[in-house]
């Protein structure tokens, strides 16, 4: 199958995103769009580090987040595993007062 690049623009014409052609055995048909809308999110309203925007929810208008799984290194483990004992210890220091 082969399909065709799909443009979306804005009302000046200026395009905004471009799909590219794609062709394969195992392409699949596009969903025909009837309606298109947008949000703005203000800068750092979503920690893209810990989440990833899955949809929109199109009754709200806001975003569905999903939690990213971050897998440590094993040196970032290390370092965490310090840091909790560290913790301990200056918890049991201070008698769990801090």
């Amino acid at each position: 199958m082969k399909i065709g690049n799909r443009v979306f623009y804005d009302q000046d014409g200026e395009i905004l995103f471009q799909t590219g052609e794609i062709e394969g055995s195992d392409v699949l048909p596009r969903k025909a769009i009837t309606e298109l809308n947008y949000i703005d999110l203000g800068y750092g309203a979503v920690n893209t580090q810990t989440h990833r925007i899955v949809s929109i929810d199109p009754k709200t208008k806001q975003p569905i987040l999903e939690e990213l799984n971050i897998e440590l290194t094993p040196e970032q483990q290390r370092i965490q595993e310090l840091e909790d004992q560290l913790l301990l210890m200056a918890d049991a220091e201070t008698g769990g007062i801090l």
